[in-house]
Order: C-alpha cells, then sequence, then structure tokens
C-alpha cells in the first residue's frame, strides 16, 4: 500500500499540471488582440464637400438624373433643405383655351397684363397673377383685383419642399463637371462647404 501512494500521488501531480497547462493554451487562445489607443484616430464630425442647390418638385428629379450621368467617383447625397411657403393668386380654371382667351381679353381691356396661363397639371386653363411668397403681400394682390372687378379669384396656399445635393471628397475632375452640370440650371448655386460625414 506504501508503494502505491507515491505512484498515485505523482499520477496526480502530472495530471494537476496538465490541466493547468490546457487552461493557459485557453486562455492565450480567448484574449483578444492588444488595442493600442494611442494609435487610435478619431475623425471630425464634418469634412469638406461640395453643395448644390436648391431644388424643387420637377427641377430636383432633373439635376437628380443629370447627376447620375456624370458617373463622379465618390459619393453623395440628396438632403433636405427647407420648407417654403408660397401663396399663389389665380382663377379657377377655364373649360378650355377660349374661354381663356376671352378671359385674357377682359383682363387686357382693364389694363391687367401681368398673368400667366396655367399649361399643365390640376390647374389647367387658370390664370395665375403671381406666386408671392408673403401672405400679406397675395392679399392685396387679391384686393387690388377684386376692386378692378375680378371677383373669380383666390389665395392657394402651398407648402415647397427645397432639396440639396452633397459631394463628398470631391477631386478636380469632379468638381469641374459638377460646375459645368451647374451652369445648366438656372438659378442654382454649387459652392464649397462642410458638411457632416457620411
Amino acid at each position: 500500500m506504501k508503494a502505491i501512494f507515491p505512484f498515485l500521488l505523482l499520477i496526480n501531480i502530472l495530471f494537476a499540471i496538465a490541466m493547468h497547462h490546457q487552461s493557459n493554451q485557453q486562455n492565450r487562445k480567448s484574449v483578444s488582440p492588444v488595442v493600442n489607443p494611442e494609435k487610435i484616430i478619431s475623425l471630425p464630425a464634418n469634412e469638406n464637400c461640395m453643395e448644390w442647390g436648391t431644388f424643387s418638385g420637377q427641377n430636383s428629379r432633373l439635376a437628380e438624373t443629370a447627376i447620375s450621368k456624370l458617373g463622379l467617383e465618390k459619393p453623395y447625397k440628396k438632403t433636405f433643405f427647407a420648407s417654403l411657403t408660397k401663396y399663389r393668386v389665380h382663377t379657377p380654371p377655364f373649360e378650355n383655351r377660349d374661354a381663356v382667351e376671352r378671359e385674357i381679353n377682359k383682363l387686357r381691356n382693364m389694363g391687367i397684363i401681368s398673368y400667366r396661363v396655367r399649361e399643365q397639371g390640376p390647374w389647367l386653363n387658370a390664370i395665375s397673377f403671381g406666386d408671392l411668397e408673403d401672405k400679406t403681400a397675395a392679399q392685396d394682390l387679391l384686393k387690388k383685383l377684386n376692386s378692378k372687378g375680378i371677383v373669380n379669384v383666390a389665395i392657394h396656399t402651398r407648402k415647397i419642399e427645397q432639396e440639396k445635393f452633397l459631394f463628398f471628397e470631391t477631386g478636380a475632375d469632379d468638381i469641374a463637371k459638377l460646375q459645368n452640370l451647374a451652369t445648366q440650371f438656372t438659378g442654382s448655386k454649387l459652392a464649397h462647404t462642410t458638411c457632416e460625414r457620411l
């Protein structure tokens, strides 16, 4: 019995050493790689970009189609810019073009020459006397028309969502393409600015 005891003790010690060695190996595998905080670079929230705008409705769609044909190498995005309220002073739509012409003759006889005939959409054949951004100015125009005997006019209020395009990491070639494109859209502005990073 005494001879077996040292043998069993030796086996237990060897087993304990083997288990300890295996545990260390697993710990080494599970340790994540060392992160060096001094090598982490924090990028600024904003970056230089090109801004082109502002557009709304059909013009926004036309501009985006034109951009897609440029083959720019870097990303861009369309973003909401502002909501604009406009007040249109207009007649209801007339039945046909002949009715519009008769109304135009009446207006000319009254000395009213500033108007525009709507040529498409739900307001086809309506006569518009102005799209104004100031409600008071629209009301004043309405009163002026009423005072001349034109009573079939009203103010239509509409909200226009304005959008702009932001171009990131633009090189000289892309900037030249954008400058050329901007000249094709009257009233649009292309400018260097800072944008929130993508």
